[in-house]
C-alpha cells in the first residue's frame, strides 16, 4: 500500500459533515462526537479522517479520494513539446510539435501544471506556424515589381 495521503480543509470539512449527519441520527453521543470533532480538526492525513467515521454505518463511510496528480512524464513531455514548438514555428516542425504538445497535455489535471504551460506554447507554436506558411505564401504569389 502506499503512502497516507495529507489532507486538507475540504476532507476535513467532508468528515465532519458525516460525523454531523450520525449525530443527528442519532448514532453517536455528544461526548464521543465532541471527540470525534476535535481529532478531526486535528488531523494531517487521510487514515486519521477514515479512523473518525470507521466504526459507522456504510451511509457514514469517507474514503479519501486519489489527488489527481498530473502524470509527470507526460507534463514534462507536453512542456518540452510546446517549448520547441515557439522557435521551430517558422518552419513545419513547429506545428507538428505544438499539436503533438496539445496532444500530450489532455487530462492532465486541474491548475497550473506543466502540462497546461505546455499547451499553451504548444498553441502559440501553432499560431505562429500557421502565420509564417500564411506569409510564405502570400510572400511568395506577391509580385514585387511595378
Amino acid at each position: 500500500m502506499g503512502r497516507d495521503q495529507r489532507v486538507g480543509h475540504a476532507e476535513r470539512t467532508q468528515v465532519l459533515g458525516l460525523l454531523g449527519n450520525a449525530y443527528e441520527a442519532g448514532l453517536l453521543p455528544v461526548g464521543d462526537y465532541d471527540a470525534r470533532v476535535a481529532a478531526v480538526g486535528t488531523a494531517t492525513y487521510a487514515s486519521e479522517l477514515s479512523f473518525q467515521v470507521s466504526d459507522l454505518p456504510p451511509a457514514y463511510a469517507w474514503g479519501a479520494r486519489a489527488a489527481p496528480a498530473e502524470p509527470r512524464a507526460a507534463g514534462r513531455i507536453a512542456l518540452i513539446l510546446g517549448i520547441a514548438s515557439v522557435p521551430l514555428s517558422f518552419c513545419a516542425i513547429g506545428g507538428i510539435l505544438g499539436v503533438l504538445a496539445v496532444i500530450s497535455s489532455r487530462g492532465a489535471g486541474t491548475g497550473v501544471t506543466l502540462a497546461l504551460i505546455g499547451r499553451i506554447f504548444g498553441i502559440v507554436g501553432i499560431a505562429l506556424s500557421l502565420t509564417a506558411v500564411f506569409a510564405f505564401f502570400y510572400f511568395r504569389n506577391a509580385s514585387l515589381g511595378p
